[in-house]
């Protein structure tokens, strides 16, 4: 039986999102496989969830949300050597409303089509053309265009590695300039995607939701307080509920 790890950046207060994405995963999770969480937060997560979940805490701080969105490939090369076979990230506001298994997301090596890659990003319109970073694409590239979330990748444990060693060099080579992608970490994707195409799920078969972020204010803020939620997800740690209107939904 193969070994599914989830990676979930949640430092401040995506910290309660990132629970409800655990929460929410494993009771809509209707597949066979062994699923581990990496958690990476200022919190532990362990005394907001059942026993039952296989959820392993990596510490980590960020003083800013630029910070935190540029450390996930830092941060999953660090699973190296952890016991799972494919390792997928998951922003932490992604929301599951609806039942699903594996299947639509396991492959060699996976991105998601970006929702506006049919509109307003199709064509190439949100890669960078900055020529002196590594996120660079140029415009007479001849290969066809798909703009993929930085909200979601994985794959097989060594692909994924691979690949996020590619895009930690990238970014290091950019800091010395010094320069920042418009998409920070997203951008880095879909240049190594364009070259190197993954298996991409489509708009309409990605079964989760991104970007719910339940109401709870500007997520990017590092002092936003969420100390009212996090002792309701402790007081409702054995049931499932949702982030709505900046409340926790029994449900």
């Amino acid at each position: 039986m193969s070994n599914i790890g989830i990676i979930i950046l949640a430092t401040n207060s995506y910290f309660v999102l990132g629970i409800r994405f655990i929460k929410r995963f494993m009771h809509y999770y209707k597949g066979d496989k062994n699923i581990t969480f990496y958690f990476f937060s200022d919190v532990n997560p362990k005394p907001y969830l059942q026993d039952t979940v296989d959820v392993e805490y990596h510490h980590e701080e960020h003083t800013n949300w630029v910070e935190a969105t540029n450390s996930k490939f830092k941060d999953i090369i660090s699973l190296e050597n952890c016991k799972s076979d494919y390792l997928y990230y998951f922003d932490a506001d992604t929301n599951i409303s609806r039942d699903f298994t594996e299947e639509w997301f396991l492959n060699d090596l996976v991105g998601g089509e970006h929702y506006g890659n049919r509109d307003w990003l199709k064509n190439g319109a949100g890669f960078d053309r900055t020529p002196t970073s590594k996120a660079y694409v140029p415009l007479d590239s001849p290969l066809p265009y798909t703009y993929h979330y930085g909200a979601f990748f994985g794959g097989k444990k060594d692909r994924v590695i691979d690949f996020c060693k590619t895009l930690r060099e990238w970014q290091i080579e950019d800091n010395k300039i010094p320069y920042e992608p418009g998409c920070n970490d997203e951008s880095y994707i879909n240049t190594y995607f364009h070259f190197n195409p993954p298996y991409t799920v489509p708009t309409e078969k990605f079964a989760f939701d991104i970007s719910d972020k339940g109401g709870i204010g500007d997520t990017r803020y590092p002092t936003l307080d969420v100390e009212d939620l996090k002792r309701q997800l402790l007081e409702n740690k054995d049931v499932l509920f949702n982030i709505q209107n900046n409340k926790i939904i029994i449900l």
